[in-house]
C-alpha cells in the first residue's frame, strides 16, 4: 500500500505541480495587474488633484490642474451610458473649477483670454443640463416633504411631484436622442486642453503670482455678502453662492501656501455654497410648482410657500452667518499669506 501510495504521488507530482504552477503564475498575474493599477490610481489622482503642488511651479501646476478637470470631464462623458444627466453634472463640476481656475489666473492671461475661457466653459454642456436640472427639482421637493413629514399628509403634493418626475424623465430622453450634443461637449473640451498649452504664464513665477487673482475673488464674495445681508432677494443670494463657490475652489487651488487656515477657508465657503445652492432650488421649486398650479390639489400651493418659505430662512441664516466668517478678514491680509506661503513652498 506504502509503495502504491508514493507511485501515485510520483506519477501525479507533475500534474499537481502544473496545476501549483498555473495557480502561482495565475495568482502572480493578478497581482501584477493590481499593482499596475494601483500605480495607474495614483498617476491619475497625481495629475487631477485639484492643487498646486509644493514641488512645482506655479504655471506647470496650473496647467496641469486644468488639464485634470478636462481629463475627469472627458472621462466621465465618455463613459455615460443613456441617462447622461450625472455625467453631465459632474462634467460640469469641472467646468465650474476651470472657471475658477482662469479667475485665479486672470492678471497673467490678460483679459482676453481670461474673458474666451470663462465663455467657453460656462456655455460647454449647457444645453445638456436641462436634465439635471429637471431632477434636481424632484428631488428638492421630495427633501422638503420629509423633513415636513409630521406636519403634512404622505398623499400631499402627489400631482405636483408626478408632473416633475415626467419632466425629468422627458428631459433625459431628450438628451439621450440628441447623441451630437455629448460629441459637441467631447470637441470643445478637446479644443480646451489644446489652448492649456498656449496660456502666457510666467513659468519661473511662484504661487505669489497668483496672490492678485485670489484677492479679487475674495473681494467680490464680500460685496456680495454685505449686499445679500442688506437685501436678500433671490438674486443676490444667489450670487453670493457663485462667489463662494470661487473661493471654495480657489482655496482649494492655493492650499499649500497655508494649509490649515486655506483647508478651513475652503471647508466654509462651501458650505456657504451648499446652504445657498439648496436655498436656490427651493425658489426655483416654488415658481414651477406656480407654473402648475393645476397639478396641485385645494391648498397645496400655500402650504408648499409656507414650507417652502420656513426652509429657506433656516437655510439663509445659516448661510450668511458661515460667510461672515468665510468674509472676516481684510483681502490684503490673504494676498499677505499667500506671498509668504509661496516662498516658503519655493
Amino acid at each position: 500500500m506504502a509503495t502504491k501510495t508514493t507511485l501515485e504521488a510520483v506519477t501525479h507530482r507533475p500534474t499537481v505541480q502544473v496545476v501549483a504552477g498555473a495557480v502561482a503564475s495565475g495568482g502572480a498575474l493578478a497581482a501584477g495587474k493590481l499593482v499596475r493599477d494601483r500605480v495607474a490610481d495614483r498617476a491619475t489622482r497625481r495629475r487631477t488633484r485639484f492643487r498646486l503642488a509644493p514641488d512645482e511651479g506655479a504655471a506647470d501646476g496650473l496647467r496641469r490642474i486644468a488639464r485634470g478637470q478636462i481629463e475627469l470631464a472627458s472621462g466621465r462623458l465618455e463613459n455615460a451610458g443613456d441617462d447622461v444627466a450625472e455625467p453631465v453634472h459632474d462634467a460640469r463640476k469641472s467646468f465650474k473649477r476651470m472657471r475658477a481656475v482662469v479667475r485665479l489666473a486672470r492678471a497673467q492671461l490678460g483679459d482676453e483670454i481670461y474673458r474666451r475661457e470663462n465663455h467657453a466653459y460656462r456655455d460647454t454642456g449647457r444645453e445638456l443640463s436641462a436634465a439635471r436640472d429637471a431632477q434636481v427639482l424632484g428631488e428638492t421637493l421630495d427633501d422638503l416633504t420629509d423633513r415636513y413629514r409630521d406636519e403634512i399628509d404622505d398623499r400631499a403634493f402627489a400631482g405636483l411631484r408626478e408632473a416633475l418626475h415626467a419632466d425629468a424623465q422627458a428631459a433625459r430622453e431628450r438628451v439621450a436622442a440628441d447623441s451630437g450634443a455629448v460629441d459637441a461637449v467631447r470637441a470643445s473640451l478637446d479644443a480646451a486642453r489644446d489652448r492649456v498649452a498656449t496660456w502666457p504664464l510666467p513659468e519661473d513665477a511662484d504661487a505669489s503670482m497668483l496672490a492678485p487673482g485670489f484677492e479679487r475673488v475674495y473681494k467680490r464674495g464680500r460685496r456680495a455678502l454685505k449686499a445679500a445681508r442688506r437685501d436678500p432677494t433671490d438674486q443676490n443670494l444667489h450670487e453670493l453662492r457663485k462667489r463662494a463657490k470661487d473661493l471654495w475652489h480657489a482655496s482649494q487651488v492655493l492650499r499649500p501656501t497655508s494649509p490649515k487656515r486655506m483647508k478651513r477657508l475652503a471647508r466654509r465657503a462651501h458650505r456657504v455654497s451648499n446652504l445657498l445652492g439648496d436655498d436656490h432650488d427651493l425658489a426655483v421649486l416654488l415658481d414651477a410648482a406656480s407654473k402648475r398650479r393645476r397639478t396641485l390639489g385645494r391648498g397645496e400651493l400655500a402650504l408648499l410657500r409656507g414650507l417652502v418659505g420656513r426652509r429657506r430662512a433656516r437655510l439663509q441664516r445659516a448661510a450668511l452667518t458661515c460667510g461672515r466668517r468665510v468674509y472676516g478678514r481684510k483681502p490684503r491680509a490673504w494676498t499677505r499669506r499667500i506671498a509668504k506661503g509661496a516662498g516658503a513652498l519655493a
